[in-house]
């Protein structure tokens, strides 16, 4: 019989069903006999089940939810949802939060869309960071001063400083690889190839949840995918995860090798961000679940936007972005140099023109290639290198907009196992950060979902929306203390309107705080009070599964 429960928790766990959900569907027989610290009354609970919604009390005494039901109960605070619904708290499935969180604890950009935990860390997580990645400026964002050098040492700054949101990390494949041996185009010894199966391995005993890849960026493309399986086999040993950037190249070639490491590796796995693939190529997704039919235990997320935000050295030839950014600095400032990136650009020209530059450099941000090249009597592509040579090879680009596929990218979110994760960064509205301009989807992605995707397009509905905002993400993580709105589990929890809830940042003025979300509980704290932020920091560190108490 236990060997039979096993099973079908693994079947339904497979299948992106809470596995929690099968046996405590009903709600709560009998009420506290005490008084609890807080009563959400008069709403309409939505579990995170997937099934319908249901008119129900939610009492939650310290950091747990203890009743769910309608009977009478007493409560030292009570909050009236009536007209609202009550959800579990959101988890952003991709973010990159790392130094956002470390200049700015509260989170408000993600909080205020009810988000209550962060998954970050995709190829070039906050550590190790160890050898030739300690010079990189990615790990000395101004006016955060990094005071770690490993995983465990930042999830400790964190805990330290005090988070709104709860946060998960994985370790960067790229990260590793930039501590044992830069940033130099060349296959790893075997004696550099076991340090950095070491450092995964330390990462995952402070706390990781897996491994992530950037494949698309350097130094995480120098990896072959014999080398992508080892290296994930380490995670899979801790009982981690595998999360990707795909590869870029033609065709399905990135999702045929994220395929091939899923298996190689017996390990499950997350693509980023596959709005656009989706939409943009009608087989990857039959692909998908072609091998989830298989038996490849593979889910995707996806953010509602047509289009991203990078580094602007990404448009460079392949041949100008080896090496760190003073390496790439110094590339580009030789005139051999920049005449062959220009003619090599010119050649091959793309949208790049009408991207517009995000940068702390209030000479460029905001303004597009375009725009910077008419004021100054240049090419386009001689202000891009230009920028990049004043920013250090640091800064980044978002593209124009493409409403045309709005609605092609909206219904990736019809496939099960595609759940949300924003891509973006937790700040606070009105600062200009080193980042420069952010993308909205830092301030409304989540809230974009629930306004656009199921309220104005009705591609999904609101429950099986936040059951890919707060469940079937959890499930993903091993977090099996969250997701649900369940007496036992952790009281991470949102009120709603969800005639009114809605994303108000957009591409000319990102950073505007979403509205229609009244409260957000994390831990049992309110992290927004009527519909204000509180700047409370009950968030945690929710460490992945292979972590070792007493490890940094």
């Amino acid at each position: 019989m236990i060997a039979a429960r096993k099973l079908l928790a693994a079947m339904l766990l497979f299948a992106g069903v809470p596995v929690l959900a099968a046996a405590t569907l009903s709600l709560a027989a009998a009420a506290p006999a005490g008084e609890v610290d807080l009563l959400i009354r008069g709403g309409q609970v939505i579990d995170g089940s997937g099934g319908p919604r249901m008119q129900a009390d939610v009492a939650i005494t310290g950091d747990r939810i203890v009743y769910v039901g309608r009977a009478p109960v007493k409560a030292k605070k009570t909050i009236d949802a009536t007209g609202q619904v009550v959800t579990p708290g959101f988890i952003d499935m991709h973010s990159h939060s790392e130094f956002g969180l470390a200049f700015d604890g509260r989170g408000l950009s993600k909080v205020t869309q009810g988000i209550t935990t962060e998954l970050m860390g995709e190829h070039l997580s906050a550590g190790p960071v160890l050898g030739p990645a300690v010079d990189d400026p990615m790990m000395v964002t101004p006016p955060v001063k990094r005071t770690w050098t490993t995983l465990g040492g930042f999830f400790s700054y964190l805990e330290k400083k005090g988070i709104g949101p709860n946060v998960v990390s994985y370790v960067g494949a790229g990260q590793v690889r930039a501590s044992v041996m830069g940033y130099e185009d060349r296959q790893p010894t075997p004696a550099e190839m076991d340090k950095i199966k070491g450092l995964i391995r330390q990462g995952m005993e402070e706390g990781a949840a897996g491994l992530s890849a950037g494949l698309y960026y350097l130094p995480n493309s120098f990896f072959n995918t014999a080398q992508m399986i080892e290296l994930a086999k380490v995670a899979a040993s801790y009982g981690g995860i595998y999360t990707v950037h795909m590869r870029p190249g033609p065709g399905l070639s990135g999702l045929e090798e994220t395929i091939a490491i899923a298996k190689g590796a017996h390990i499950p796995v997350e693509i980023l961000h596959v709005g656009g693939s989706i939409a943009g190529n009608p087989d990857f997704a039959p692909m998908i679940e072609k091998a989830r039919a298989e038996g490849v235990d593979i889910t995707a997320n996806a953010y509602p936007y047509t289009i991203g935000w990078t580094y602007v050295r990404q448009l460079l030839p392949v041949w100008a972005q080896l090496g760190d950014a003073a390496a790439i600095t110094a590339r580009l400032k030789d005139p051999a140099n920049r005449a062959r990136i220009v003619k090599e650009l010119q050649q091959n020209p793309g949208q790049y023109k009408d991207y517009h530059f995000s940068s702390a450099n209030l000479k460029y941000d905001g303004y597009t290639m375009q725009q910077v090249a008419d004021r100054t009597h240049i090419s386009p592509e001689e202000a891009m290198v230009d920028f990049l040579v004043e920013q250090k090879a640091e800064g980044f680009h978002i593209g124009p907009p493409n409403p045309a596929r709005e609605q092609a990218v909206a219904e990736s979110y019809k496939y099960p196992w595609v759940d949300i994760g924003s891509d973006g960064i937790a700040l606070p509205a009105g600062v200009h950060t080193s980042f420069g301009r952010p993308h909205p989807r830092s301030f409304g992605g989540h809230a974009r979902i629930l306004a656009d995707v199921v309220r104005n397009r009705h591609v999904i509905s609101l429950e099986e929306a936040v059951r890919k905002l707060s469940s079937q993400a959890a499930n993903r993580l091993s977090l099996h203390d969250r997701g649900l709105i369940r007496a036992g589990l952790k009281a991470d929890v949102v009120v709603f309107n969800p005639d009114t809830v809605k994303d108000t940042a957009t591409y000319d003025h990102p950073d505007q705080y979403a509205t229609g979300i009244s409260w957000v509980l994390v831990n049992g704290k309110a992290v927004v009070a009527d519909s204000k932020p509180t700047n409370a920091t009950p968030g945690r560190v929710l460490r992945g599964p292979g972590y070792k108490p007493g490890t940094p």
